[in-house]
């Protein structure tokens, strides 16, 4: 088997801002595996890597992969041999895809899923200035479920004009580690006031012992606070539920396992993503069945996708065809 890579970087369809940053492109490593005339493919991005040269590392991990794979190494074996992030992710897909297209046999056939329908996915409203964000909720008509990026000095206030603009949407926030432990409790009787069904990440890693034993009308998601497995005794002990995120976590075969011990944890469940094209998407949407929450669908805030694409109508997102992946 043949195993290349790629990087690319694809601008977003609008500066994207949240409480850490403002970015205006993504970037990706893109994985083709190839055995004879057949073909796998993966597809992760590189941010929040923990690597101080996140594309350097990337290639370096690829390499590894196709060296073990070209002696027979699988999805199973990249757990132990890659560490979790966008290398093993994008390997992992690869995997999947190709057994998939050898066998004819689908991906969720494979995970024991029942044939995939839509799925509700929500839709991310930035943390813009006041004329791209209300530009942003206006656009938001025809979304039932919106994800709302807060960490401002005028989180109230963006919290009051999106009930104003939308007060039938499912509405969640996502803080991106925006708030101290202080502001947290302030915020929580205003969030239940607005009627928000769950906050993501509202504390910096390092003060989220604060949550131990805090009493919240609204539950805690963790993102930033969780990366892979082995993280899940500690953030059952802190937080609601999780954010499985496939760059983060490892890809695919790593999330169904998270999935199953947060479920004995009694943790909710998220999947979520970075931005990334239909290719990453397609991938993340088999964890969708298992999720109360999902925001998966990163190709949307693109200039730029594969094809054939995720089409999403009204918030619901399509099931990767197999000429997409899996």
């Amino acid at each position: 088997m043949e195993l290349s890579h790629a990087f690319l970087d694809i601008p977003f369809s609008l500066p994207y801002h949240f409480a850490r940053a403002s970015l205006l492109a993504t970037r990706l490593v893109r994985v083709e595996l190839r055995d004879g005339d057949v073909r796998g493919r993966g597809e992760a991005t590189l941010f929040e890597s923990p690597f101080p040269d996140p594309k350097a590392a990337t290639a370096e991990q690829v390499e590894q992969a196709r060296v073990a794979i070209g002696q027979g190494a699988g999805r199973e074996d990249l757990l132990t041999l890659l560490p979790a992030g966008a290398a093993r992710n994008a390997v992992d897909a690869a995997l999947w895809d190709l057994e998939a297209k050898r066998s004819g046999r689908r991906v969720w056939q494979t995970i024991g899923l029942p044939e995939p329908t839509p799925v509700e996915d929500m839709l991310t409203v930035s943390l813009a200035g006041e004329t791209q964000f209300v530009q942003e909720l206006k656009d938001s008509q025809g979304r039932r479920a919106l994800k709302l990026k807060l960490g401002s000095e005028e989180d109230v206030e963006r919290l009051e004009l999106t009930r104003a603009h939308r007060p039938d949407a499912e509405l969640v926030v996502d803080v991106n580690c925006g708030w101290t432990p202080e502001r947290l409790v302030a915020m929580l009787p205003v969030l239940a006031r607005h009627d928000v069904r769950m906050v993501e990440q509202p504390v910096r890693p390092e003060h989220e012992e604060a949550l131990r034993g805090l009493p919240r009308p609204v539950p805690l998601i963790a993102d930033e606070s969780f990366y892979a497995e082995e993280d899940l005794p500690r953030i059952a002990e802190l937080y609601d539920g999780v954010n499985i995120k496939l760059d983060k976590c490892g890809g695919l075969t790593a999330a169904l396992r998270i999935v199953a011990q947060a479920r004995q944890r009694d943790l909710r469940i998220m999947v979520g993503c970075f931005a990334a094209t239909s290719l990453a998407s397609a991938a993340a949407f088999q964890v969708a069945h298992h999720a109360e929450f999902r925001d998966i669908a990163g190709h949307l805030i693109l200039t730029e996708d594969v094809q054939p694409s995720m089409p999403c109508v009204d918030g619901w997102l399509s099931p990767p065809t197999p000429e997409l992946w899996g």
